[in-house]
């Protein structure tokens, strides 16, 4: 399983599929994920499948965190599957995102310095109406999480779920903490997507186990892109601090682009991205390796 160390490398923005397959190491990290947040003034929310509420809060006590009075302020909040996910008796996609945007709305509103979420998944498993579009839905999620203000822990138990099922599931993340994350050396998010009113900054990775992830986003920059007035400024998809991206990226970002003319550009792309814009569209490679400025 990922160690649990992993997430002490999360920040606003980031979305990433956590697998475990050890209950006692499972909580050492929701502990740890639990303190970080309370500790830099975060609210912390925790939709548990794994252990009962009660159950939880008290190993957390156990484990040197004061939960009591988080609690009782609504900075620590920690509810089940059935009272979030499932609250209408199914698993309703859209009213899962509204939730998303509902809760950072709140936070903001009471002065918390970001909204961090751990979930367990393990109820995805079960036969639940709309559960088909759960991979659609996490992909869409990291239109709202790249706002920068939210982070989420996705927490599959690898021990529920086949491979194929979980490559599915971690392309709709920008991130992965697969088996044996960590453990030998430090572990950072694979690809950080960060949208501004300028545009999408994207740093780190982009490939195949990822792709879903940027894709959502992209489509949603791509709309905002074509409801831009005439004359207004461009919206820039800053590509400076992504150190590799493979051929489907590239012509995934070219499409973005050419979905938009004149209205989306590509800016500070790498030689080796550059290269393999100029294979899909030499103009594009052109315009892609100028500066700009960051999302």
């Amino acid at each position: 399983m990922a160690h649990p160390t992993t997430v002490d490398h999360l920040l606003p923005g980031d979305h990433v599929c956590w697998t475990f397959d050890d209950h006692e190491r499972h909580l050492a990290a929701l502990v740890r994920f639990l303190r970080g947040g309370l500790a830099r003034g975060e609210q912390v929310l925790y939709f548990t499948d794994t252990f009962l509420p009660d159950a939880f809060l008290a190993a957390a006590q156990a484990y040197g965190v004061e939960v009591r009075e988080p609690q009782r302020t609504g900075q620590l909040q920690v509810t089940t599957a059935e009272e979030s996910y499932l609250a209408g008796g199914a698993f309703e996609a859209e009213r899962a995102l509204d939730g998303w945007r509902a809760a950072i709305a709140r936070a903001r509103g009471q002065g918390y310095s970001a909204l961090r979420v751990a979930a367990d998944m393990g109820w995805t498993v079960r036969a639940t109406p709309g559960i088909k579009r759960l991979a659609w839905y996490e992909a869409q999620a990291n239109r709202i999480f790249a706002g920068g203000y939210a982070m989420a822990l996705c927490c599959y138990d690898r021990r529920l779920f086949t491979s194929a099922e979980l490559d599915h599931i971690s392309a709709a993340h920008p991130a992965t903490a697969r088996a044996g994350a960590g453990a030998h050396e430090e572990w950072a998010p694979m690809l950080r997507l960060r949208r501004g009113s300028e545009g999408l900054k994207l740093a780190g990775a982009a490939d195949r186990s990822n792709s879903e992830a940027l894709a959502g986003v992209l489509h949603d920059l791509v709309a905002d892109a074509r409801l831009l007035s005439d004359g207004a400024l461009p919206l820039v998809v800053d590509l400076a601090e992504l150190t590799f991206a493979d051929a489907a990226i590239a012509r995934l970002l070219v499409g973005a682009v050419a979905a938009t003319p004149g209205r989306l550009l590509l800016r500070g792309a790498r030689p080796a991205l550059a290269e393999q814009l100029a294979v899909i569209d030499p103009g594009q490679a052109r315009a892609a390796c100028s500066s700009g400025s960051p999302a």
